[in-house]
C-alpha cells in the first residue's frame, strides 16, 4: 500500500468516527424531541428504548448504526497504524461500537433488562479503557495536550461513575465520551497519514 493509500484509507476511517458522534446525537435530539418525558439527569438514554413512542425504535437503529461506525473506526485505528496505544485503543473501540449495537437490539425490556445493562456497562468500561490507551500513545508521541485532555476526560468520566447514580453518570459518561470521539476522530482525520501519528 502507497503513502498516499495509506492517508486515504486512514482518513475514511476516521470520517467514520466523526459519523458515529453524528449518528448517535441525531438519534438522540431525535428522541427527546419525540418522547417528552424524557428529563436530563434523572433519565438514562436507555430509557428511549422502552419508550411509547417512536423514540423506541429511534433508539434500537441509532445505536446499532453508532454502534456499528464505531466499530469500523477501530478497526481503522487498530489497523493503520504502527503504536500500541492506538493499536489497542482501536481494539477497545471495536468492542465498544459492538457492545453499543447490542445496547440497542437487546433494551431494557428485553428478558428484564438484565443483557442491556450487561452490555451498558460494558461499552463504558471498553470506552475508558479506548480513551486511556490512546492518552498513553499521546503522551508518548509528545502529543502532550491532546493526552492531557484524554486524562481529564477519563478522570471526569471516572469521578462522574463514582459520585453520580447510573441515570446522571450514564449520560455525563456519554457526553464526555462523544467530545473525545471527536477529538481523536478529528486528529485522525486531520493527520491521516500514519507516519505524521508517530
Amino acid at each position: 500500500m502507497t503513502d498516499a493509500d495509506a492517508k486515504k484509507h486512514t482518513t475514511a476511517f476516521g470520517w467514520c468516527g466523526l459519523l458515529a458522534v453524528l449518528a448517535f446525537v441525531a438519534m438522540w435530539i431525535a428522541c427527546v424531541l419525540l418522547d417528552s418525558s424524557w428529563t436530563w439527569g434523572q433519565n438514562a438514554i436507555s430509557d428511549f428504548g422502552i419508550s411509547d413512542t417512536d423514540a423506541a425504535s429511534y433508539f434500537k437503529y441509532g445505536m446499532i448504526i453508532a454502534g456499528a461506525l464505531l466499530a469500523v473506526f477501530g478497526v481503522g485505528e487498530a489497523f493503520n497504524k504502527k503504536q500500541t496505544g492506538y493499536i489497542v485503543s482501536g481494539i477497545m473501540l471495536v468492542l465498544t461500537g459492538i457492545c453499543l449495537a447490542l445496547v440497542g437490539t437487546f433494551t431494557l425490556n428485553y428478558n428484564n433488562g438484565d443483557l442491556h445493562h450487561m452490555f451498558a456497562y460494558m461499552t463504558c468500561i471498553f470506552m475508558l479503557a479506548a480513551v486511556i490507551a490512546a492518552a498513553a500513545q499521546y503522551w508518548a508521541c509528545g502529543r502532550i495536550v491532546v493526552g492531557g485532555i484524554s486524562i481529564v476526560i477519563f478522570c471526569a468520566a471516572m469521578a462522574a461513575v463514582i459520585a453520580f447514580p447510573f441515570e446522571k453518570f450514564e449520560v455525563t459518561v456519554i457526553v464526555l465520551a462523544l467530545i473525545w470521539l471527536i477529538m481523536h476522530a478529528s486528529m485522525t482525520v486531520a493527520y491521516g497519514d500514519r507516519r505524521k501519528l508517530e
